[in-house]
């Protein structure tokens, strides 16, 4: 079996290719190719562990993937100096169920979660699209901030985060990585206000900014949340806008930023156009006008854990990168 490691991980995964992974993912979600049973939550006191299993079954041109994702999410962590999430992927062989490696978690889920708003991002927001706005500045920004760039012409990005010398520190640390203007505003409603591409990457459990400050057009990608009881954004930024899912499954049972305002009678299961996989495969819509208003919600899809895990372990192989240990 080979251990992979975070270091590994950064050398071996371009997010270009990771992008492509994920979107074929989720075209083979659309043909049907992917078991996947529902996510097990265990809620602690202090945080929740997750567990993510799925397999995917062997095609006429692509093998298949068979794996499971632990991840714990604790919301304190942060402030205690430790990271939001830790996270462990076991790939597995499909044909044995003998392991193939043991994959750094924290790593591959936030370069898939930064793929998947990519690939929602290239099929639902406006082509001309110039102006990202990051809400949250942890972890994950970084990761969307590079994913976004590479599927639109990005020129500048805003930034806000609660803590404001966590946004003046990301500005720092990444303005060396990226030729696009990184400026950090004074509140999340100016961030959206100026932006034609919204990322909310918080850990917040209620609204971040008011859906009154949303031009005509924009794309949000609203990732934070994952629970029925919590949200990033509020009821009239969900009304205002064409909705779409990784998962009808995973939203109808997690998302609280929908569910609260099913819950209100604002929205019903009918206002959901799509899942990603049906955009990506034609089967449905995504962006119909330019002046419509996209929501893409995202509450973490074990298919995009896969698929990245699998093109990791490749990659490693492919360049004797990792450590062989025996099991």
């Amino acid at each position: 079996m080979w251990v992979i490691s975070r270091n590994d991980l950064k050398s071996i995964l371009g997010m270009e290719e990771v992008i492509e992974a994920v979107e074929t993912a989720f075209a083979d979600y659309a043909r049907g190719r992917w078991a996947i049973p529902p996510r097990t939550h265990l809620n602690l006191p202090e945080g929740i562990i997750l567990y993510m299993p799925s397999f995917l079954s062997s095609g006429e041109e692509a093998g298949g993937v068979l794996g499971a994702k632990l991840v714990s999410v604790f919301p304190g962590n942060p402030e205690k100096g430790f990271p939001l999430i830790y996270g462990l992927y076991l790939l597995y062989d499909q044909t044995t169920g003998s392991p193939l490696a043991l994959i750094d978690g924290i790593y591959l889920t936030g370069v898939r979660t930064g793929a998947a708003s990519a690939v929602a991002t290239k099929y639902l927001s406006r082509k001309d699209s110039r102006a990202l706005g990051i809400i949250g500045t942890g972890v994950q920004a970084g990761f969307q901030l590079m994913a976004i760039l590479t599927v639109r012409a990005i020129e500048v990005c805003y930034l806000f985060d609660g803590m404001e010398d966590r946004a003046r520190r990301f500005v720092e640390e990444y303005s060396d990585k990226v030729t696009v203007n990184l400026e950090a505003l004074s509140s999340a409603d100016e961030v959206v206000g100026r932006s034609d591409v919204v990322v909310t990457a918080t850990t917040s459990q209620t609204p971040v900014f008011s859906g009154s400050s949303l031009r005509d057009g924009t794309h949000l990608n609203v990732i934070g949340a994952f629970t029925p009881e919590t949200r990033e954004v509020d009821s009239e930024t969900v009304k205002k806008a064409c909705l779409f899912v990784d998962s009808y499954e995973g939203a109808l049972s997690e998302a609280g930023d929908l569910l609260i305002p099913m819950e209100e009678g604002v929205i019903s299961r009918e206002d959901i156009r799509a899942e990603l996989s049906e955009v990506v495969t034609g089967i449905m819509p995504g962006r119909t006008t330019e002046d419509e208003i996209t929501l893409f919600k995202s509450v973490g899809f074990a298919i995009e854990d896969a698929a990245v895990a699998r093109l990791a372990y490749d990659r490693a192989l492919e360049r004797g990168i990792g450590t062989e240990v025996e099991v």
